[in-house]
């Protein structure tokens, strides 16, 4: 069977996002090469069909997740192949009913992971069991952590602990623990580990030939404390932790490929609101949109090219351009995000891309709006007036060039931790003397456009060069100095191969070409080359992906928001200014 990923939390969070905060995922993987399913953020109705459905085609059920979100309880799960016996406790046992479920069931099948949750101030307990024979045992309910290490230690004499429950009870925290036959060696991380702990302690434990298996996360005096439950093994490992649901199945997938299969999923909730959420790729599967890319192609010259400036073509063709694409991870028939890009684009080496004081410029962000994607940042002077455009980091110039659709266009590329070209910033919209881009529109950005008489884009397109004195006969034109600027305000002649400093001057804003016709604005692109496959792809300098709303309001304000989910490329972690 295909490993398969389908996506209806994704779905439902989208419809009601604005008043639900995000969801983060932490993943446990093991060697495995099998069929493996995961079903995430459904209701217990359709969980429960699924999981029947799931059961015919020979997976089993071996974690269960339940989460409240905007007053909703949902349930996700991992399926691994399987064609033994197994069952899963219906929703709604108390501790009582659960035992009995339990002791009836353990005659010829065995609990293999413990979930429990409130809803209307009682307390119940799921449970998923598999087919197994040997001893088992199941922690009483309300053991602190010192009953509990008790408990674990008496029992790991003939069995192992195998999967871990914390939760709390008038303000005081218990722990239930799931017992299975076993005699190789186990460990069980101590109380109270942060993730940089946490992470470090799951290194050492592999180093000793053990394995995570389950993994267990929960809030406590304000911070997030971890435990864990280790095995014997030699085998391959993985542990993904505090993604969101893109980026999760993301590696998930990724993972799958490399033969690592995922035992463990844990679920809670962040701090970022639903709308600033799961905005980096395009939409969920492409395929089904009718587009699985967004790419940018522009012209290519004897010093821009997918390679390093010093590998380009002496003459390339008139026609040949440099893709700049979204960053989508194409796996099998479905869509992800390129992990491998915006993960890796972690080098804290760009300044703002201007000398403007903070308070007279705003921007946009990744999404102009919900479902309306940008794939970059705009900067704008609040009273629309144009403004002197800087290098954000030291770089060379590789290309100065007219873009039929976003206009004048300057790229940078940048050498950054030792590694050449590793990023590009790509300026658009820039102003080249009015007279010069007032005649371009016309020759170069006004033909790319549909010739249809009457088609909407360059209807606008025509109706906004003639409103602002720049009609199409050449002796009717008077080009509006406050969209064209004036005949100095150009792009130097000398500036492609220059080397330039983060704060050099490198041209003016404006409003050149249709995309640009708004407003004098900078829009740039941020781009990252993939260590994989080499290829170019934008990426979110703040981490945030989302709309403006959920960045930080001032342009040159401390990334502090829990929606940078996702590095951060500003030096010192925060946009400022070239020193």
């Amino acid at each position: 069977m295909k490993c398969k990923v389908v996506y209806p939390l994704l779905l439902l969070l989208l419809a009601g996002m604005a008043a639900i905060a995000q969801d983060l995922y932490t993943g446990v993987w093991r060697k495995g090469n099998g069929s493996t399913y995961l079903w995430a953020g459904v209701s217990w109705a359709d969980f429960n069909k699924k999981w029947s459905e799931l059961a015919k085609q020979n997976l089993r059920l071996i974690d269960i997740e339940t989460y409240e979100t905007g007053g909703k309880r949902y349930f996700s799960g991992v399926w691994e192949g399987g064609s033994d016996g197994y069952a899963l406790t219906p929703a709604g046992l108390d501790w009582a009913a659960f035992n009995k479920f339990w002791s009836d069931y353990s005659k010829t099948l065995r609990l293999i992971d413990i979930e429990t949750y409130t809803e209307g101030g009682k307390r119940y307990f799921l449970g998923v069991f598999r087919q197994g024979t040997g001893g088992y045992a199941l922690t009483p309910t309300g053991l602190d952590w010192a009953e509990f290490n008790k408990f674990w230690s008496d029992y790991s004499k003939n069995l192992r602990l195998t999967d871990i429950e914390t939760y709390t009870e008038g303000g005081k925290r218990y722990f239930l623990g799931v017992f299975n036959p076993g005699n190789d060696a186990y460990v069980l991380s101590p109380y109270g580990m942060d993730y940089t702990q946490f992470t470090k302690y799951w290194d050492d434990r592999a180093k000793e030939n053990l394995r995570l298996i389950d993994i267990e996360s929960y809030v406590e005096g304000g911070k997030r404390i971890f435990l864990g439950v280790w095995r014997q093994g030699t085998d391959g490992y993985a542990l993904w932790h505090g993604t969101d649901w893109q980026s999760f199945t993301s590696r998930w997938a990724e993972y799958n490929g490399s033969n690592l299969q995922l035992v463990d999923l844990e679920t809670y909730d962040g701090d970022c609101p639903g709308g600033c959420m799961n905005q980096a790729l395009m939409a969920d599967n492409p395929a089904t949109s009718g587009r699985d890319s967004y790419d940018y192609g522009i012209y290519a010259s004897s010093q821009h090219c997918e390679g390093e400036p010093g590998s380009c073509p002496a003459n390339p063709s008139s026609s040949s351009r440099v893709y700049y694409r979204w960053p989508n991870l194409k796996l099998g028939n479905d869509y992800y995000v390129r992990n491998s890009v915006l993960y890796d684009a972690k080098d804290r080496f760009l300044t703002l891309p201007f000398k403007e004081k903070a308070s007279d410029m705003s921007k946009n962000g990744w999404l102009y709006s919900p479902g309306a994607w940008h794939h970059a940042i705009d900067y704008s002077r609040k009273d629309g007036k144009t403004f002197q455009l800087t290098a954000a980091a030291a770089g060379k110039v590789i290309f100065a060039g007219y873009d039929e659709w976003s206009g004048n266009t300057i790229i940078i590329s940048h050498n950054v931790g030792g590694e050449k070209d590793a990023y590009r910033t790509i300026y658009m919209h820039v102003r080249n003397g009015a007279d010069n881009d007032c005649a371009v529109a016309w020759s170069k950005s006004q033909p790319a456009l549909s010739q249809a008489a009457n088609d909407p884009t360059r209807v606008k397109y025509e109706n906004h060069l003639k409103n602002t004195g720049c009609p199409l006969k050449t002796s009717d034109r008077n080009p509006d100095a406050g969209w064209w600027g004036t005949n100095s305000q150009k792009i130097s002649s000398d500036l492609v191969g220059k080397n330039v400093q983060a704060g050099d001057v490198i041209g003016w804003a404006g409003s050149t070409g249709p995309g640009g016709q708004a407003a004098n604005h900078l829009h740039i692109f941020f781009a990252h080359r993939d260590p994989n496959d080499k290829r170019w792809y934008f990426f979110d300098p703040y981490g945030i992906y989302g709309t403006p709303d959920c960045y930080p309001s001032a342009v040159d304000g401390a990334i502090n928001t829990p929606c940078a989910r996702y590095p951060v490329a500003w030096k010192n972690g925060r946009p400022d200014y070239a020193q």
